[in-house]
């Protein structure tokens, strides 16, 4: 085989498996995300409804200009026991702070299989997991 073929079929072939792998990787990604959401939905439409009052709220990492990550402490009132908090992590719409200030009652959503697990029941906030904070739950009397 001459050389320059065998130079032409590298120059081709090697970008066009390099391209195949990228796009397989792609795909299975999308597959994998696409399996979490489905997932986190179900969790959701399964949460019960609540109340929270804001304890604190604290900035974490900037998630662009329109939502951010705010780290949230709550006091949790599911009508099913005592009061007790939550920390929670939402993705929260910049023009809707207001509502989350400290003393703010807002709806949540409880995850029924694991009441530290707080959902926001509004559109203006979306649930991650993940960034790093620890969510727990400590039972207290409520005053």
């Amino acid at each position: 085989m001459d050389t320059g073929i065998i130079i032409i079929i590298l120059s081709l072939g090697i970008p066009a498996v390099v391209i195949l792998l990228i796009f397989l990787f792609i795909k299975r990604n999308f597959a994998r995300n696409k399996k979490f959401a489905d997932e986190l939905k179900v969790k959701i439409s399964e949460a019960r409804p609540a109340l929270a009052k804001v304890i604190s709220a604290s900035q974490g990492v900037v998630g662009g200009d329109i939502k951010r990550l705010i780290f949230l402490k709550l006091e949790i009132n599911d009508g099913f026991g005592p009061n007790y908090q939550a920390d929670a992590a939402w993705f929260v719409d910049t023009l809707h702070f207001d509502k989350i200030k400290e003393g703010s009652t807002i709806p949540v959503k409880v995850n029924a299989r694991d009441k530290s697990i707080i959902y926001p029941a509004e559109s203006w906030a979306v649930y991650t997991e993940g960034y790093g904070k620890e969510l727990s739950v400590k039972n207290f009397e409520s005053t």
